[in-house]
C-alpha cells in the first residue's frame, strides 16, 4: 500500500506541472549486457553419478583432484565476474565525480515535511532527546494524518481518499492492482469538486520535477516486480530440493536403517583385538547400504535435474523481461548524479539490480556446485566401499 500511497502524493503534482526531459548519462552500461545469454551459458547439472564424480574429483576419484571442480565452473563465474566487474567500475568513477552539494542536501532535509514540522535542522538541534521524540512523534502523527497539507497541497478529496487506503485494506489492495491510468481516474475523481491548491512556492518547485519522480516510483516499483520474481522462483527451487530430500527412503533413513542392522549383527572373538562384528556379514550390509545410497542419489538426481532447469529458465525469462523493459523505457531512467540527493537517480538502482540479475548465474553455478559435489561424493563412497570389500562393478 505504501507506493500507492506515495503515488496519490506524486499525482497531485501532475496537475498542471510542466515536464523536463531526462536520460540515463551518455555513456550508460543499462542496457548493454545480454545478461540472459550470461544466465543460460551456466553448465547445467551432471547427467549422471559417474560424471558429476569427475566434476567433483577428475578423472581418477579415488585419488582426487580436488581443483577439479573449480577448473570445471570457473571459467563461467569469472565471465560473469568480469561484467559485474565492469558495472562497479564505471559507477564508482561516476560517483567520484559527483561533487557532494552540501547546500542542496541541506535544503533538501530543510524541505522534508516532517523535520519542517519539528522547526528545521535549526530547532532540532536545540532540543533535548525528549523533546526531540515528542516533537518528531508529533510530526508524524500530523504527517501521517493529512500528508498532502503537510507538503503543501490543500486537497480534501486527496486526503479523503488516502484515509480511505489508511481504513480500508481492501480498497488499498484493489488500488494497488490498478494501472497508472485507472489509478489517476480514480484519483480525479476524488478531487472533481477539490482541484489541488499550491500553497507554497516550495510545491511548485516539487509540481515541477514530477516527470522525474514519478519516473522513479515506476521504475522502482518495476525493480520490486522484478525482485519479488527472482525471490519466488528460488523459494519454489528450495522447496522442492526439500521436497525430494525428504521423500520416503531417503539418505538419513538409509542410515538409520544400516545402524540398526550393524547393531544386530553377531559378535565374534578376534584373537587380542577382542570381540567384533562377524567380518561377513558386516562386508553384506556395507555394500548393501553403499549400493542403495547410490541408486538413492541416482533417483534424486533425476528429479532435481528439471528442478534446477526450470529454476535456470526462469530466471533467464525474468533478465530477458527486464532486458525488454529498459530497451523500451531507457528514455524515462535519470542518470543524474544530484538525484542521489532526492532519491530521483535511478540509473545506479538499475546498475546494481543488471549487476544483481548476473549474480543469477552465479547463484546457478553456486548451486550446481553444491548438487554436483553431494552426488559425487555418494558415487565416491560407492566407489570405495567396492574397492576395500573386493567388489567388481
Amino acid at each position: 500500500m505504501k507506493s500507492s500511497l506515495i503515488f496519490l502524493a506524486l499525482g497531485a503534482m501532475m496537475m498542471s506541472a510542466k515536464a523536463f526531459s531526462q536520460q540515463p548519462s551518455a555513456n550508460t552500461l543499462l542496457g548493454t549486457a545480454d545478461i540472459p545469454s550470461y544466465i543460460e551459458g551456466v553448465p547445467g547439472l551432471p547427467g549422471s553419478l559417474e560424471e558429476a564424480a569427475k566434476r567433483a574429483f577428475g578423472g581418477n576419484f579415488l585419488q582426487p583432484d580436488y581443483q577439479a571442480m573449480d577448473n570445471y565452473y570457473l571459467p563461467a563465474e569469472e565471465n560473469i565476474r568480469r561484467v559485474q566487474l565492469q558495472y562497479e567500475d564505471h559507477y564508482k568513477k561516476q560517483m567520484e565525480g559527483a561533487t557532494p552539494d552540501r547546500a542542496a542536501i541541506n535544503q533538501e532535509i530543510e524541505r522534508n515535511p516532517i523535520i519542517k514540522s519539528m522547526g528545521g535542522v535549526q530547532a532540532i538541534q536545540g532540543m533535548n532527546q525528549e523533546e526531540a521524540e515528542d516533537a518528531a512523534r508529533q510530526a508524524t502523527e500530523q504527517y501521517l494524518a493529512d500528508p498532502f497539507s503537510a507538503s503543501g497541497v490543500n486537497s480534501p478529496g486527496m486526503t479523503a481518499l488516502y484515509q480511505k487506503m489508511m481504513n480500508d485494506p481492501a480498497y488499498a489492495a484493489r488500488f494497488q492492482q490498478m494501472s497508472e491510468q485507472e489509478r489517476m481516474a480514480e484519483l480525479q475523481k476524488y478531487m472533481a469538486n477539490d482541484p489541488a491548491v499550491v500553497k507554497t512556492p516550495e510545491m511548485a518547485r516539487q509540481m515541477s520535477r514530477k516527470e522525474t519522480a514519478l519516473n522513479a516510483m515506476e521504475i522502482n516499483g518495476r525493480i520490486t516486480e522484478f525482485t519479488e520474481a527472482i525471490q519466488a522462483a528460488a523459494n519454489a527451487f528450495g522447496q522442492g530440493l526439500q521436497t525430494i530430500e525428504n521423500q520416503a527412503g531417503n539418505h538419513n533413513e538409509i542410515d538409520a536403517e544400516f545402524k540398526r542392522k550393524y547393531n544386530a549383527l553377531p559378535e565374534v572373538i578376534a584373537g587380542e583385538v577382542g570381540r567384533i562384528k562377524d567380518p561377513e556379514p558386516e562386508k553384506k550390509l556395507r555394500v548393501e547400504t553403499a549400493v542403495k545410497h547410490r541408486e538413492r542419489a541416482a533417483a534424486e538426481m533425476e528429479q532435481i535435474t528439471p528442478l534446477f532447469q526450470n529454476l535456470k529458465e526462469e530466471y533467464r525469462r525474468i533478465a530477458a523481461s527486464y532486458m525488454e523493459y529498459i530497451t523500451a523505457n531507457i528514455h524515462k531512467v535519470n542518470g543524474d548524479m544530484a538525484g542521489l540527493y532526492d532519491g530521483t537517480n535511478t540509473e545506479l538502482n538499475l546498475a546494481n539490480f543488471e549487476s544483481s540479475l548476473l549474480g543469477l548465474g552465479l547463484e546457478l553455478i553456486k548451486q550446481a556446485r553444491t548438487i554436483t559435489g553431494e552426488m559425487a561424493s555418494w558415487e565416491r563412497q560407492y566407489m570405495e566401499v567396492m574397492r576395500s570389500y573386493g567388489q567388481t562393478n
